[in-house]
């Protein structure tokens, strides 16, 4: 294969087990088909570049940093990833802490995302520290959608959420009903923004997951009903918004008053 390619999560079928000399046994995998020489095989949260492949369940790797470093065992049923990193490019440098574990995919849904933390632009990032500094390093620039599939989420999350529009307090003679409204929005296409609405009673303490019943309805939308504010003045009112590849944000809190 080439330098590189755009793939940050193959189609890794099976499982399998690894030997001292790189030699990896598959069950059920599809080498010859999935993988590539030069991809870059993760077992046991440690990168290996293939170095060739005999069979559907038979290929031979190295460790993807150093290609003499020894290689510890792993027992049959480990499951594995597989990409198109950059791996030459890592062999290859000598700076300290730049490993292949420590190279990651980016999209554009990443991209847009992440740009606070330096993903200026889609491809294969390199991510290190200074102090409390997350420094990201573009390796390879792809055109757009040019990384295919997602390996991880915990470095780069594919959707970063805000909202627009808390919810605001209010103020109501009792018996009447309620409405607390959040707007959110997401950088990025794809996925749903989900909510879940939650309770403080009487303003202290803990906050909890409301439930619909009761004078609460609609409490996993993006606005809370409540049929009737009878004896709930002081209460606060938050929504927790959440989407799968995004970190959770949370409202601020309403207050609920009767007069």
């Amino acid at each position: 294969m080439s330098g590189w390619g755009k793939a940050d999560d193959k189609t890794s079928a099976g499982s399998i087990a690894l030997a001292t000399t790189g030699a990896v046994t598959g069950n059920s995998t599809a080498f010859t088909t999935a993988a590539a020489v030069g991809d870059i095989l993760t077992a046991n949260s440690i990168d290996f570049r293939i170095t060739a492949i005999a069979s559907n369940t038979a290929c031979t790797v190295v460790n993807a940093d150093t290609a003499g470093a020894a290689i510890a065992a792993i027992g049959a049923g480990e499951n594995y990833t597989l990409s198109e990193k950059p791996s030459g490019m890592i062999a290859a440098n000598s700076v300290t802490g730049f490993t292949s574990e420590t190279v990651f995919g980016v999209d554009e849904n990443e991209m847009a995302a992440n740009k606070a933390v330096g993903a200026g632009h889609a491809g294969w990032v390199h991510v290190r520290t200074n102090g409390t500094r997350k420094i990201s390093e573009t390796l390879v620039a792809l055109s757009k959608n040019g990384i295919t599939g997602d390996a991880e989420d915990t470095e780069f999350e594919d959707f970063l959420l805000s909202i627009t529009t808390q919810p605001a307090d209010s103020t109501k003679a009792a018996g009447q009903a309620e409405t607390f409204t959040v707007v959110a929005a997401s950088t990025g296409t794809g996925g749903t923004i989900t909510f879940q609405w939650q309770l403080q009673t009487g303003g202290t303490g803990s906050f909890g997951n409301i439930s619909n019943g009761g004078v609460y309805s609609t409490a996993t939308t993006a606005t809370l009903n409540i049929s009737d504010n009878t004896g709930l003045t002081t209460n606060k009112y938050r929504c927790v918004v959440s989407k799968t590849g995004a970190d959770d944000v949370t409202s601020d809190a309403a207050t609920l008053t009767t007069s």
